[in-house]
């Protein structure tokens, strides 16, 4: 059998383990919700870097790097500055009002911390994110599609079938614990395919002769003027999504 393969499915059953043994510790809608306020720092830390850090990150980043060249470095340095404020501006004070209000989610913690309680805020706040946040699990259920056709040959539309029943099966066994405890293990895995892939990368190119187009090397592309002005603040504003995107800041909640 394939090693991939076989290091897929046990993938797999590690990810619906998990599922399965979160399940017991999931008691009431707080533990549900947001895993009772009582998550690991470390399991925090790991899991809000896996969801920020998704198929954009493995599939779409690399992509454009391929395409522009060196440009998107901006973008990264956008990323980090942007993940920098939010985990040593934003996570404490919400981690400590959001329990002081009772907040189980973002919609509830601007009716509770603004001292209007009212629902018409909820329920903006909650059609805001579930409205945009259709594409966005669409996008991630996609790149599980792509992912699985390009390695197994599997259809794309039952890969995303695949990736999108093991997703829901383990959320709806273990709630936020399942989420939480996945996204660690996910990201150890993110951390070293990270890590790892690019030294192999860079060992196996070193033997072959690959003309280098110069713009590719240059922080600015071919651009110049402002339209290089424009392409360093693009690729910098990606870290503004970190400082509010609501399935990152709901870690810091839990």
């Amino acid at each position: 059998m394939d090693p991939v393969l076989i290091g897929f499915i046990i993938y797999l059953l590690i990810i619906l383990g998990v599922g399965l043994w979160t399940y017991k510790l999931t008691k009431t809608q707080e533990d549900f919700i947001i895993a009772g306020r009582r998550l690991n720092p470390w399991v925090v830390a790991f899991s809000e870097r896996a969801s920020g850090e998704s198929a954009w990150l493995l599939l779409g980043l690399p992509g454009a790097v391929f395409m522009a060249g060196l440009i998107e470095i901006w973008t990264a340095i956008g990323c980090i500055l942007g993940i920098a404020f939010a985990w040593f501006v934003i996570a404490r004070d919400l981690r400590v009002k959001s329990e002081e209000h009772g907040a189980l989610t973002i919609p509830e913690f601007f009716s509770n911390n603004f001292g209007v309680n009212d629902n018409r805020i909820r329920l903006v706040a909650t059609f805001i994110i579930i409205f945009f946040y259709t594409f966005y699990v669409s996008a991630q259920f996609n790149g599980a599609g792509k992912t699985l056709n390009v390695t197994f040959g599997i259809p794309h539309i039952y890969g995303i079938l695949i990736g999108a029943i093991v997703i829901v099966f383990y959320t709806l066994m273990g709630g936020f614990f399942a989420v939480a405890w996945t996204d660690f293990v996910q990201a150890i895995i993110m951390i070293l395919t990270l890590v790892v892939l690019p030294i192999v990368g860079f060992i196996a190119l070193k033997a072959i002769d690959v003309p280098l187009n110069i713009s590719f090397s240059s922080l600015f592309g071919e651009k110049i003027g402002w339209a290089a002005f424009a392409g360093v603040i693009g690729g910098l504003s990606w870290g503004l999504g970190y400082t509010g995107q609501p399935h990152l800041v709901i870690r810091y909640m839990s």
